[in-house]
């Protein structure tokens, strides 16, 4: 046996790393299929959300309004006007016939899925941005549009009073977070629309 090791040591050496590969992959493995199978049950439920959204606010009615959950109330009020104008051929001028009610909703509702200053000013066009500080106002969040007015100037190309600042989108985040600024806008947003429901019917 000692001869065998001597003369084939080498042999021995590759098949400690070949296991020990093989071990390491096999790891990896199971932790890139437990990481597929939490994304997949994730997507699994929002879909499953969507749906359950798309059926309980396809027609915004008095009724469904007055009678709906204050937590999915914005979402469901957003995604009922998205049913409609993804069916349009021109959607940005079916977006801006709708009311500014309609239009302030949908702007909350999509800054708060982005769930982030940085994304939403990044991903939506000025269609959106150049909104979305009124529509924190119109919800009674005037400090906030304050706040959000500096964030929008930044990528405002015909403005040059303020000065692009990825320190401050970062600190903007953090604030929104630890303050649970998106939780407050869901609130805030569904007491206006109860509110003031018949500015909402489809």
């Amino acid at each position: 046996m000692s001869e065998w090791l001597n003369e084939y040591w080498h042999l021995l050496v590759v098949l400690v790393i070949v296991t020990i590969i093989a071990a390491v992959i096999f790891v990896m493995a199971g932790r890139a299929l437990s990481r597929h199978n939490k994304e997949y049950k994730a997507q699994e439920q929002e879909i499953k959300h969507l749906l359950k959204l798309k059926e309980k606010y396809r027609n915004l009615t008095d009724e469904v309004i007055l009678s709906a959950d204050v937590g999915e109330l914005l979402e469901g009020t957003a995604l009922s006007y998205q049913l409609i104008l993804q069916k349009k051929d021109d959607i940005e001028g079916s977006f801006n016939e709708m009311n500014d009610s309609k239009r302030d909703i949908y702007a909350l509702d999509v800054f708060v899925q982005d769930a982030s200053v940085k994304e939403f000013f990044s991903e939506n066009g000025d269609i959106l941005r150049k909104r979305i500080a009124l529509a924190f106002s119109r919800i009674g969040m005037e400090d906030f549009a304050k706040r959000i007015e500096k964030i929008a100037l930044m990528y405002d190309k015909d403005d040059e009073t303020v000065s692009y600042s990825e320190k401050e989108l970062e600190g903007m985040d953090e604030y929104i977070q630890q303050n649970d600024i998106l939780t407050e806008i869901k609130l805030k947003a569904a007491e206006y629309i109860k509110k003031n429901c018949g500015e909402f019917v489809n």
